[in-house]
């Protein structure tokens, strides 16, 4: 009895050694795995002088404000025709029609006459009137007319700023908006009848193809002014008319 009481005394003190041993290896297995996890984690250092660089910021690129120069350019062609005889004559700074020769419209006709009863159409058609003899007789397109005195619409005298800052104006161009004055540039009878005014008049220097593209970009870029660098927030409400307009 007292053999098998040693040999099971013997038993339990193996069992718990290798009990101790098996712990020991759980612990120490634990401890390498997490060494290994968190050497894994570390940033590879960098090349050359081991020293981790920040990366370049990434450059936010904004559209460059337009100069002086460049918001004058966008409206330049539009006002060389505008400033033209074939415009300028019905948009006077004045109650007279401009004329080709002298200067004003003969026979004393401005604004008053047509008040008085004698309307454009007494003498301007809708198609040019041909004199026998004359190179030039009375001009004539649809709705031949001034614009009334409330609104001038002014183009005599103007500098290109003055007739930019004008003509964007619903105040100061028939209540129009820039894409409806877009629409009556491109496909007016009257403003077609520049380009083929017949006889000897002068036509444009710009076709008028090339005009519409012109104005098209002045629209486009939101009818910016020379001196500007932004355009500003228009609406079709008018403002108060500048004095003696």
């Amino acid at each position: 009895m007292p053999g098998k009481r040693r040999l099971g005394t013997i038993a339990l003190t193996v069992l718990e050694w290798i009990g101790v041993i098996f712990f020991a290896i759980i612990i120490i297995a634990i401890l390498v795995i997490g060494i290994m996890l968190a050497w894994v984690g570390d940033p590879p250092a960098s090349m050359g002088d081991g020293h981790t660089t920040t990366p370049p910021a990434v450059a936010l690129h904004k559209t460059p404000t337009p100069s002086a120069e460049e918001s004058a350019a966008l409206f330049a062609p539009v006002y060389e025709v505008l400033v033209s005889p074939r415009c300028m004559n019905c948009h006077p700074n004045g109650d007279r029609p401009l004329s080709d020769h002298n200067g004003v419209h003969p026979m004393n006709i401005s604004r008053q006459s047509a008040e008085s009863g004698l309307a454009c159409s007494t003498c301007h058609g809708e198609n040019n009137t041909e004199l026998p003899g004359s190179p030039l007789g009375p001009p004539g397109a649809p709705h031949w007319q001034l614009p009334p005195a409330q609104t001038p619409m002014i183009f005599q005298d103007r500098t290109v700023t003055e007739l930019c800052l004008q003509l964007r104006d619903p105040a100061h161009n028939g209540e129009r908006s820039l894409a409806e004055l877009l629409d009556h540039v491109r496909g007016d009878p009257l403003v077609l009848w520049g380009w083929s005014p017949g006889g000897a008049r002068a036509t444009p220097t710009t076709s008028h193809a090339a005009f519409v593209e012109s104005f098209r970009a002045w629209v486009d870029a939101g009818g910016i002014c020379p001196g500007e660098q932004v355009a500003p927030e228009l609406t079709k409400e008018p403002t108060e008319p500048a004095p003696g307009e």
